[in-house]
């Protein structure tokens, strides 16, 4: 992902300054004249005029702490530990409630975290002028690599395998997206080369990552959705995973030290949000071992990375909306419980089930093999989801980053 540039001026929400008026006294007959007041009048109570400067957080500190930077993913990590990684829905209390809270977050973010970033395209008039074409023509050569999919069978786990790495890429790279909002949020400014460490941390984590699903077993070989066996494909030697864990480990140090110097130097310390959301899945890269694909694809991707993506793109979609007249940009947490946001997370929700789970019930119930039906749908529309996110982060329009920012 290109490195993010935004504008970090304030955004006008609407709240206007009451123009001045001529002071009406009244007179002791009980009339009413025109005058320049000698004495101070009392002056007249105006609504609050809401700040233009960005708020420091997303949606408020509680919701980005928990559902952006990582909180409540690494409240299951915890509990995981703690139980062993039992995760069953036939287990024990324990396991049966793991299991059920992975399938929550499946059901409730990440089917729905993927239409919003259609809802993100044709809903917002400025994205919809910039990448309406170009998303509907992904969307049909999408729809197409699905068909292959679905008629080729032997195409089936290739294109299945790309789309699993892909999905390392657009995890972190969301991640260092946001981590970079939050320092624009709160007037931290990395210069070009400060940026540019970080950005190559992300990036050597995204290759360790990879390497590593192609060299060594334990983090490959699983089953998707309770119905692909995704088998290990042994590509590279396990020695590059060592090397690749080397480099990401001395950029994950290099890093340590740009934010310590620009401590020492500016006085300032890197956000708390933006480094958590930074390095969560740089840590879990790390720290997980053998666990990591049960942590990945039953908990992270729901409650860290599309918990996180669902946020962002639901604040957005409230401050183009247009918040309510002098309401502040660190108000807009209340507007979860409006109309106007329910409508609206019921409808990417809606949309999601139908793709994700309707789809390919029809599908088998017309005799479709699970397996095909399933990998077609994901590999088809998590294709049209990477390329059009991408598109999205790669915006440079002003009101666009001015929203963002807010």
């Amino acid at each position: 992902m290109d490195e993010l540039s935004f504008s970090t001026a304030g955004v006008n929400d609407g709240a206007k300054t009451p123009a001045p008026s001529t002071v009406v006294a009244q007179q002791p007959g009980g009339g009413s004249s025109c005058q320049s007041p000698s004495t101070p009048p009392i002056a007249p109570t105006t609504p609050p005029v809401a700040s233009q400067e960005p708020y420091e957080w997303i949606m408020g500190p509680t919701i980005d702490m928990l559902f952006v930077c990582g909180g409540f993913f690494w409240i299951i990590v915890a509990a995981l530990y703690l139980t062993n990684f039992d995760v069953n829905l036939y287990g024990s209390p324990t396991a049966f409630s793991l299991a059920t809270v992975s399938i929550i977050g499946l059901q409730l973010l990440g089917d729905a975290h993927q239409p919003a970033t259609l809802f993100r395209v044709y809903g917002s008039k400025t994205t919809r002028d910039k990448l309406g074409v170009p998303v509907t023509l992904i969307g049909v050569f999408a729809l197409a690599v699905g068909l292959c999919a679905f008629f080729v069978s032997s195409s089936t786990m290739l294109l299945l395998k790309i789309i699993l790495a892909w999905g390392i890429q657009h995890q972190l790279a969301q991640s260092y997206g946001i981590a970079l909002v939050y320092c624009y949020k709160r007037k931290y400014y990395l210069t070009k080369n400060e940026k540019q460490v970080m950005f190559l941390m992300v990036q050597s984590a995204i290759v360790f990552m990879i390497v590593r699903m192609f060299s060594v077993k334990e983090f490959a070989q699983f089953r998707l959705s309770n119905s692909i066996d995704v088998p290990f494909w042994n590509v590279l030697p396990s020695w590059t995973t060592t090397v690749a864990g080397c480099v990401l480990g001395a950029l994950v140090l290099l890093f340590a030290g740009v934010v310590a110097r620009k401590y020492v130097r500016d006085k300032q310390m890197f956000p708390l949000p933006g480094l958590c959301t930074l390095m969560s899945l740089i840590a879990l890269g790390l720290c997980a071992g053998d666990k990591f694909l049960i942590i990945w694809y039953l908990f992270s991707t729901w409650w860290f990375h599309s918990s996180q993506y669902l946020v962002i793109t639901s604040a957005f979609y409230l401050k183009e909306k247009g918040l309510p007249e002098n309401m502040a940009f660190s108000e807009i947490g209340k507007l979860l419980w409006s109309p106007t946001f329910i409508k609206y997370y019921l409808l990417v929700f809606g949309t999601g089930f139908t793709v994700f789970y309707l789809i390919p019930c029809w599908l088998v119930s017309n005799g479709v093999e699970k397996a095909v039906a399933i990998g077609a749908v994901y590999i088809a529309f998590n294709l049209h989801h990477y390329i059009t996110d991408a598109l999205i982060w790669k915006l440079r329009d002003p009101s666009i980053q001015k929203l963002l920012i807010a």
